[in-house]
């Protein structure tokens, strides 16, 4: 996937982890989620940024697939980790991106892993 695609995927998706990430915390009301769009779109941006070109950079330097999806998922492991911390803005950019990110890079990773079955399917 290109590089663009990747951190427009991802921050669309950050967006709508927006919506959803206060649904997992007891004091939250829906009147703040318009609070949320407007304070916590450039975490999202600079989430979904610093995951593209992660994956890029993936893509073009990692030769083993496995590898490829081990990079591609460990964003996604790092962010679990500091959602269980304290409750802290920080657990909730990690919230959102989880959803987000974790959502751009499994979709990633079905194209992947489809590009290889296609050049392997071709190569017999």
């Amino acid at each position: 996937m290109e590089r663009r695609t990747i951190i427009i995927i991802g921050f669309l998706f950050c967006l709508i982890g927006i919506f959803i990430a206060p649904l997992f915390y007891e004091n939250a009301q829906y009147g703040e989620i318009f609070f949320l769009l407007i304070l916590y779109p450039l975490p999202a941006l600079i989430l979904a940024i610093l995951n593209g070109y992660l994956l890029w950079f993936t893509e073009l330097k990692t030769q083993n697939l496995i590898s490829k999806i081990g990079i591609g998922l460990i964003p996604i492991l790092l962010m679990t980790l500091l959602a269980f911390g304290k409750e802290s803005p920080i657990q909730f950019i990690a919230t959102f991106g989880i959803i987000g990110i974790g959502v751009t890079n499994l979709i990633w990773i079905a194209k992947l892993t489809k590009k290889l079955t296609q050049t392997q399917s071709l190569n017999e």
